[in-house]
């Protein structure tokens, strides 16, 4: 059984792959350098809670999130699927109210297009 340190690692390698940053990048914004990132993402050590923080703050959740979903998520595949979700989910979650029902009518009158049998031309 994975211990929390390793959910976590794995967590924040999930996000910060889907948001397409290094190691490297990653540290720089939380203050903490690639290699502290390395060995958090590979469960060798624990994350303090400051850049627990950090990092919630970076990938626009809170530590509370991040520790649920590392306690919680026993079956997430890493795929390329997945992480396209994940990039939309994060883009929806940062609209306003406004801008997610525009968003969600948007997808329902797409889905309505995939659902509706080919038309032949006139």
């Amino acid at each position: 059984m994975r211990s929390l340190n390793e959910r976590i690692g794995e967590v924040v390698k999930r996000k910060r792959t889907r948001d397409r940053l290094t190691q490297a990048d990653l540290g720089s914004r939380i203050g903490v350098s690639g290699s502290y990132i390395s060995a958090v993402e590979a469960g060798n050590t624990g994350v303090r809670i400051t850049e627990l923080e950090g990092l919630a703050a970076v990938f626009r959740t809170t530590a509370i999130e991040m520790i649920n979903e590392a306690a919680g998520k026993d079956s997430y595949s890493f795929t390329s699927s997945n992480r396209e979700r994940d990039a939309f989910m994060t883009l929806y979650d940062s609209l306003n109210t406004e801008h997610k029902q525009l968003g969600r009518k948007f997808l329902l009158f797409l889905r309505e297009l995939e659902l509706r049998p080919d038309e032949e031309p006139a």
